[in-house]
């Protein structure tokens, strides 16, 4: 495992900058993982060449400069305890100062907090001139998971999450209750890492979990469908806008759902497909899956409208959607149902996968996958090629049995348009979360073993490496997790929050995962 700390692009900190105050000085810290790197970036400067300097320190200050500058009334954000390890750096062409330094495997340092703030230097009357935002990074083992006792106000699980403009991370929605009966939230809740806890942020429109989060061309966020509070799926749609941390109401979709996908597409619009459009729960929780859907639509964000698109070849919910690299969409697997002539109809899980066109609004046969699945994440491990492991496969109510998880494992590769069966999991589960850990290999983390009715949380992760196309353990978590939120922390690591500690218990805990 290497450090995931990168030097952050100049090209995408000046775009970042635009959105900034006339000459705000900006602080970012990138790292955390020991060993690895940690990489600092300030800018703008005033003018090329320009001296600062960084200052660390184990405590948030505030400090007054009038300690060592009488004559200036104002507070550094940080301590002063390390500043004889502060660094000089030097802005360049493009007024951007960069630093990077490497930390060494220390465990007695773990979850040590380190404060930056950059300053720069005046002709006077006063030392210091600028003074940037701060910044934190906190220390952790690489390959690890850690828990730093941070929790939610509220359960959630299978909410969604982004990061706002401050590099702070707005968790949305999810639920309490149990995963299959779920009481869903209107409340969000801000995660900072310079005070290293939640507090409560806006209120959405309505409450929903199970929700699709969709980032827009013009830099909202479209939330679609879910469950609401009495976890029925709902049609409800909303937007939410960074610049005015605000959600608000837009055009409802045709159709309720929950269990969906939400693609962006090339020219701004939305396409949904599938997901139950109820949950009807007798004679069992398993009738729910009748009320699978085939139908598709598309939302134009311009025109605040939905239009029905083409139809799949069967209902699917809890499927996936590949976005293919020419644009068109694979739909694959799900649970579904079959009309039945004794029965009426018969739950399944597909293997099947349908192809959507849009371009030209047409939905045909794509290659099946080899093993039947639903409730699994993608992870994109190429351009244009995805592993899809695990996931909820096998359902039949004669004699009644509520399904359990597959360990089978295969990749898509969209150039060839072939699935491709690849090495087993050590334990099957389902909704797991799973992401890149370099070096090409990536961890699926968590999920579920057990019935669909009943499932058990797993603590522990596997690691998929593509030189073996093949699984081994993982490091463990702090807690079984299944349907916890995951999020790329702006920090250099991976934000794991809530999920099911047990079919029973949601849980409000937090931990993070060091590479």
């Amino acid at each position: 495992m290497h450090s995931s700390s990168t030097l952050i692009s100049p090209i995408a900190f000046l775009a970042m900058l635009a959105t900034l105050p006339a000459q705000t000085l900006q602080l970012h810290a990138t790292g955390g993982a020991m060993p690895g790197a940690v990489d600092m970036v300030a800018a703008p400067a005033l003018y090329p060449y320009e001296l600062m300097l960084i200052v660390p320190s184990t405590t948030a200050g505030p400090t007054p400069i009038a300690l060592f500058d009488p004559v200036d009334n104002r507070s550094l954000s940080i301590g002063i305890d390390l500043v004889s390890f502060s660094w000089p750096v030097i802005a360049d062409i493009n007024q951007i100062a960069t630093l990077q330094f490497t930390l060494p495997a220390q465990p007695s340092l773990v979850d040590l907090p380190l404060f930056f703030q950059a300053v720069t230097f005046a002709w006077g009357p006063t030392l210091l001139d600028r003074l940037s935002t701060p910044d934190v990074i906190r220390l952790g083992t690489a390959g690890t998971f850690r828990d730093r006792g941070v929790f939610m106000h509220e359960q959630r699980a299978f909410a969604t999450a982004l990061e706002l403009p401050d590099r702070t991370t707005l968790v949305i929605g999810g639920a309490r209750g149990q995963l299959l009966a779920q009481l869903a939230t209107a409340t969000t809740e801000i995660y900072s890492a310079l005070t290293d806890d939640f507090v409560y942020g806006p209120q959405m429109a309505a409450p929903r979990s199970m929700h699709t989060m969709t980032l827009l061309q013009n830099g909202t966020y479209l939330l679609a469908g879910g469950v609401d509070d009495g976890n029925d799926p709902q049609s409800s749609c909303e937007i939410y806008d960074p610049i005015t941390n605000a959600f608000s109401m837009v055009a409802s979709m045709n159709t309720p759902r929950m269990g969906h996908t939400a693609t962006l597409l090339s020219d701004g619009r939305v396409f949904i497909s599938g997901g139950l459009e109820a949950l009807t729960v007798t004679p069992t929780q398993l009738s729910a899956i009748r009320d699978a859907v085939d139908s598709t639509e598309i939302y134009d964000p311009g025109a605040n409208t939905w239009t029905t698109a083409s139809a799949m070849s069967v209902p699917r919910a809890a499927h996936m959607a590949l976005q293919r690299p020419d644009g068109k969409i694979m739909l694959c697997g799900g649970v579904s149902w079959n009309t039945n002539i004794f029965f009426g109809w018969l739950p399944t899980v597909r293997s099947s996968c349908d192809l959507y066109d849009p371009s030209n609004n047409t939905m045909s046969s794509g290659p099946s996958m080899g093993t039947s699945r639903a409730l699994t994440v993608p992870v994109v491990i190429a351009p244009g090629k995805w592993l899809v492991a695990g996931g909820m496969n096998g359902l039949s109510i004669i004699p009644l049995n509520a399904g359990n998880p597959t360990a089978a494992a295969e990749i898509y590769d969209a150039a060839l348009n072939t699935w491709t069966t690849v090495g087993s999991l050590g334990t099957a589960r389902a909704n797991f979360q799973g992401w890149p850990i370099g070096n090409g290999q990536f961890i699926l983390a968590g999920g579920g073993s057990g019935s669909l009715l009943s499932p058990t949380p797993l603590p522990d992760t596997e690691i998929f490496d593509t030189a073996t196309n093949s699984f081994s353990p993982g490091p463990t978590m702090s807690s079984g997790r299944a349907g916890a939120g995951v999020f790329m922390a702006p920090h250099g690591q991976v934000h794991l929050f809530g999920g099911a500690a047990s079919n029973t218990s949601i849980t409000t805990t937090t931990e993070w995962y060091y590479f």
